[in-house]
């Protein structure tokens, strides 16, 4: 029954699901606004996605290109399928998307580019959207890096409660939220950190960010590894089945939570520490933001 559920939750059985195919088309779409973006990013005579690169940066095109590729394995087969019956290989991908895709997506600063492609007038709108977003009271709480925690750390901990986590596996479009929701969470943390703009945290701040973001992940992993009995009842019978250990897949899930999260994080604190260290004694060399194409 509960392998029967799970083939449900993604669309069927053959090996082209409606999820594979959403997600083929959303890494699609994004790749083509990316590259367009790139294009308008050339500036003015220079209509190519190289010469935006080489504006923007190789190292940032390449981190885009990375996250497209980390959402490419971690919602396509062969994992996807993996995660439809093991709890291992469910947190795996979940992994790929907090703490793999999310970073280098946004270190690529698409929000940056993909406006570019729109109509001006439409773009105009858009600025003064943002500007409102940022400075009007009810509003501009979204953009504190305390919110972007808040979310981030709300979202992993909801989603993985047994109700919440039963629902996704029996539901696609739960699922497909699911998955909507890491991402986008992810991105707004990692955005305060890694994306070129003026209200980037820098120095002990975003160390700081990014120890306190380490907490609550290998938390969770430390419930899931420790926990004397299978959280997840239908991905359980289904390792039963294909004869594993339920517990010893959890157990393995909450490793695949717990290391390779917390490396990300202290790589980044890290990377973090040694760009202020290098930057203290030269305060002119803080990160500046791209600025945007005049057209």
């Amino acid at each position: 029954m509960s392998g029967h559920l799970a083939m449900l939750a993604h669309g069927g059985t053959g090996p082209w699901k409606w999820d594979v195919a959403g997600a083929i088309c959303w890494i699609g779409a994004s790749a083509a606004a990316y590259l367009a973006g790139l294009r308008a990013f050339a500036g003015p005579g220079r209509r190519s996605a190289r010469a935006g690169a080489r504006r923007l940066g190789p190292a940032r095109v390449a981190c885009f290109a990375g996250g497209l590729l980390a959402l490419a394995v971690a919602l396509l087969p062969p994992l996807d399928h993996l995660a439809d019956e093991r709890v291992a290989a469910h947190m795996a991908q979940h992994m790929i998307l907090l703490v793999v895709a999310a970073p280098l997506l946004a270190a690529g600063a698409p929000g940056l580019l993909v406006p570019l492609t729109l109509p001006h007038r439409w773009r105009r709108l858009l600025a003064r959207a943002r500007h409102a977003l940022r400075t009007l009271p009810p509003s501009r709480t979204l953009y504190l890096p305390v919110t972007a925690w808040l979310l981030h750390t709300g979202a992993l901990w909801i989603w993985h409660l047994p109700a919440a986590y039963e629902l996704a596996l029996e539901a696609e479009p739960v699922h497909v939220a699911e998955h909507l929701c890491f991402v986008a969470v992810a991105w707004l943390l990692w955005w305060h950190v890694v994306t070129p703009t003026r209200h980037g945290l820098a120095g002990p701040v975003a160390m700081l960010y990014m120890f306190v973001t380490m907490m609550p992940a290998a938390a969770l992993g430390a419930v899931l590894t420790l926990a004397r009995a299978p959280l997840y009842t239908s991905q359980a019978a289904a390792a039963a089945a294909n004869g594993l250990d339920p517990l010893a897949d959890q157990q393995l899930a909450g490793l695949v939570m717990w290391v390779p999260a917390d490396v990300v994080y202290l790589v980044a604190f890290v990377v973090l520490f040694l760009r202020w260290m290098g930057t203290a004694g030269h305060p002119h060399q803080q990160r500046a933001p791209l600025k945007e194409v005049r057209r």
